[in-house]
C-alpha cells in the first residue's frame, strides 16, 4: 500500500505540474509550493488514506501506540515527492544558446542559457541589504545583499520605453551568531555591508556566459523591487532576471533521480526494520474504535447544531492559510509585506481601511501559529457554543478579536502589524473563565479548562520574550469577561 501510495503520488503531481506549469503554463506558482508544500499535502492525505492498513500494526508493548509508523511513513513519501519534483525541474527546463539578448526566450520552461555577447549597463544598478533569522531557536542572523543591472545588447544600444527587459541578478551572503551583542552585531553588519560595496566595485559581471534565469520566488519577488529604485514608472513587461551560473549546461537530471532511489529504499529499509517490533492483530483492520478516533477528528471541521460557527472558523482559517501558501506566502516564517497585502491590521486602518480589523482575524505568522490557535479554537469553541449559543459566540470572538485590534494600536502608538486569531480566542478563554466564574461548574471542564489555561500561559509569556502581542490578549480576554458577564446579567 505505500509503495502504490508512493507511485501515485508521484505520478499525479508529475503529470500535474507537467500540463498545468510546463505544457500550457496556465499556473505560475513559486516553486517552493510544488516542491515542498504540495508534497507535505499529499503525504498527509495519504496517511489518512492508509490510516486502515497501519492500524493492524499493534506494538508488543501495550503502552506504546502505533503513531511513529505514520511518522516513518509520512516523511519517507514527503521525501521521496520533494526529490521527483527536483528532477521533474530539470528534465522539463530547457537550453537555449543566443548571439545577444534580443533572442532570449520568453518561454517559462527555457531556465539555462548561454549569451554569446552582451554589455551590463550600470546605470541601471541597484541593490538592497535584507536580514533574516533561521536555524534552531533563531540561532543565525543571515545577511544579504541583492543587486540587479541591466543586460544590453551592446553600449550603444538604448532601452526601449526605459525600461531594459533582461537583468543580471546575484547577491553575496554571511551568516553571524544571533546570539551575538548588539554591538557586536552593527559591527559586524558594517564590515559586511563595506565588503559588499568593494566587492561590487570590483565584480567583474562577464566572467561567466552561462545563466539560469531566476525562477518565481521571493528572491525574484526581491529583484523586483530593486528594478523600482532606478525605474520611474516601469511598464508592463516580462522581466527576466538572469544569474550567473557555474557551466553546468547540459544536466539531466541524473543526479537529483539517483537521490530519489536512495530516499525510496533507505526508507522501505527504515519501514522493514521498524515491522519487526509490533505484534499484527489483522482483525483491527477496520476496527470501530480506530474508525471512530477518525470520525471524531473530522467531527472538528464540519458544522452541526451545538457546534456550528467553531467548526465554519476553523475551515476558514486553514483555507486562507492554503490559498497564502499556494501564492507562494512562506508558511513558516511569512514576510511582513506578504502579510500587509493579504489583510494584516496595521497604520492605514486609519485611512479607511477598517476591514483589516475582520480579515487580520484569518491570518497567521506561521503554520505553528495556527496549529497552536486551532487547537485551542477548537476546544474554546466547543465549550463556548454550548455555553452561550451559536448567535452569542459569534458575537463573542469577533467583537473580542476587533476590540484586541483597536487596543494594540493604541498601546504601541499604531508602530504594529497584527495577525492571528488569539486575540478573539483570548475573548472566547474570558468569556468561558467568567461563565464557569457565575456557574461554578470547573469540575466538570477540567481536562479543557487545564489546556486553555496553559495556552493562557504560555501566549503571555512569550509576550515577554518575543514578539507575541500582551496588549491584544490581555484585552480580549478583558472583553471576553465582560460581554460573558452580560450575557449572564441579562439571562438573569
Amino acid at each position: 500500500m505505500f509503495l502504490l501510495a508512493v507511485f501515485l503520488c508521484v505520478c499525479f503531481l508529475g503529470i500535474s505540474r507537467y500540463f498545468l506549469e510546463f505544457k500550457f503554463q496556465i499556473l505560475n506558482y513559486k516553486e517552493i509550493v510544488w516542491e515542498l508544500y504540495l508534497p507535505m499535502i499529499l503525504s498527509v492525505v495519504s496517511l489518512i488514506l492508509m490510516r486502515k492498513r497501519i492500524s493492524v500494526l499493534k506494538h508488543s508493548n501495550p503502552n506504546k501506540d502505533n503513531f511513529i509508523y505514520y511518522v516513518i511513513c509520512g516523511i519517507v513519501l514527503c521525501a521521496a515527492l520533494v526529490s521527483s519534483q527536483l528532477y521533474y525541474k530539470i528534465k522539463f527546463s530547457q537550453n537555449q544558446t543566443i548571439p545577444d539578448v534580443h533572442q532570449i526566450s520568453l518561454d517559462k520552461n527555457v531556465n539555462r542559457i548561454k549569451i554569446t555577447s552582451y554589455f551590463v549597463d550600470d546605470a541601471y544598478l541597484s541593490s538592497q541589504f535584507t536580514r533574516d533569522v533561521s536555524g534552531k531557536y533563531g540561532g543565525n542572523l543571515n545577511m544579504h545583499f541583492y543587486f540587479v543591472a541591466a543586460i544590453l545588447k551592446d553600449s550603444l544600444e538604448e532601452p526601449k520605453d526605459d525600461l531594459p527587459q533582461v537583468w543580471f541578478a546575484n547577491h553575496f551572503s554571511k551568516t553571524i551568531s544571533n546570539r551575538l551583542s548588539d554591538e557586536e552585531k552593527r559591527i559586524e553588519f558594517k564590515n559586511f555591508r563595506e565588503k559588499c560595496y568593494r566587492d561590487l566595485e570590483h565584480f567583474n559581471f562577464y566572467n561567466n556566459a552561462y545563466f539560469i534565469k531566476v525562477p518565481n520566488s521571493d528572491i525574484k519577488d526581491i529583484y523586483e523591487r530593486l528594478i523600482l529604485n532606478v525605474v520611474d514608472n516601469p511598464q508592463n513587461r516580462e522581466i527576466i532576471f538572469l544569474s550567473p551560473s557555474n557551466g553546468k549546461f547540459n544536466d539531466d537530471g541524473g543526479s537529483v533521480l539517483s537521490w530519489f532511489f536512495y530516499i525510496l529504499g533507505i526508507g522501505i529499509l527504515v519501514i522493514l526494520f521498524a515491522l519487526i517490533f509490533p505484534n499484527y492483530h489483522e482483525a483491527s483492520v477496520g476496527d470501530k474504535d480506530e474508525e471512530d478516533d477518525f470520525n471524531f477528528f473530522l467531527q472538528l471541521f464540519i458544522p452541526k447544531k451545538g457546534f456550528f460557527i467553531t467548526p465554519i472558523l476553523i475551515n476558514l482559517n486553514i483555507l486562507v492559510f492554503i490559498i497564502l501558501s499556494l501564492f507562494g506566502v512562506n508558511p513558516f516564517y511569512p514576510g511582513t509585506e506578504d502579510l500587509v497585502t493579504f489583510g494584516a491590521l496595521f497604520t492605514p486602518i486609519s485611512n479607511g481601511e477598517y476591514w483589516r480589523f475582520i480579515s487580520s482575524m484569518f491570518l497567521h505568522g506561521g503554520i505553528m501559529h495556527l496549529l497552536m490557535n486551532l487547537i485551542v479554537l477548537g476546544i474554546a469553541g466547543f465549550i463556548s457554543e454550548n455555553i452561550f449559543g451559536t448567535v452569542r459566540f459569534a458575537i463573542i470572538y469577533f467583537l473580542s478579536g476587533i476590540i484586541a485590534g483597536i487596543s494594540s494600536l493604541l498601546w504601541h502608538d499604531g508602530n504594529v502589524i497584527l495577525v492571528g486569531a488569539s486575540g478573539a480566542i483570548f475573548g472566547l478563554i474570558g468569556s468561558i473563565a467568567m461563565a464557569l466564574i457565575l456557574r461554578n461548574n470547573f469540575k466538570e471542564n477540567t481536562v479543557a479548562l487545564l489546556m486553555i489555561f496553559i495556552y493562557f500561559v504560555i501566549n503571555i509569556f512569550f509576550g515577554f520574550i518575543s514578539n507575541s502581542d500582551n496588549a491584544a490578549h490581555i484585552s480580549g480576554f478583558i472583553c471576553g469577561m465582560l460581554i460573558g458577564l452580560l450575557f449572564y446579567a441579562f439571562e438573569s
